[in-house]
């Protein structure tokens, strides 16, 4: 299986303190260990799981930014995780389902998980259920 995580579930599985830790780190580790899955991950992910964690607004204590790094650079290392590097075709797919779904504002990153995952046919992982409102979107909440 071919899976796509929002930034959400890297973030419960790094932050201990948080309430969906245990489960979100138990789907992450079973599915990083699982020779017949593979993860993608965009650099929008990446960069948003850095800022969130270590973001002193969101989290007392915040992530210290060398540990957000490791776990980042740990979760890049893995030989199923791949990066998605988007082109410009991509970003013209995403302004016309925004367009044509009349979304922008906050949703601009959802929009871009949900056109990742449509497009290279993955499993967008993520607790957030406005991706339910996609049509054609498989989603997965491990949680």
């Amino acid at each position: 299986m071919l899976y796509l995580p929002d930034s959400n579930i890297l973030i419960y599985a790094k932050m201990a303190g948080m309430p969906e830790h245990a489960r979100a780190l138990s789907w992450l580790t079973a599915t990083l260990n699982d020779n017949n899955s593979t993860v993608l991950v965009c650099e929008t992910l990446i960069l948003s799981f850095l800022r969130i964690c270590t973001n002193a607004r969101a989290f007392d204590p915040p992530l210290p930014f060398a540990d957000a790094v490791k776990f980042t650079s740990d979760l890049l290392e893995r030989d199923n995780v791949q990066i998605y590097r988007p082109n410009a075709a991509h970003f013209v797919e995403v302004s016309r389902f925004m367009r044509k779904h009349r979304t922008g504002g906050n949703l601009v990153m959802d929009v871009h998980l949900a056109v990742t995952a449509m497009n290279t046919g993955a499993i967008l992982v993520t607790r957030d259920k406005d991706f339910l409102k996609i049509p054609y979107l498989k989603t997965l909440d491990p949680l």
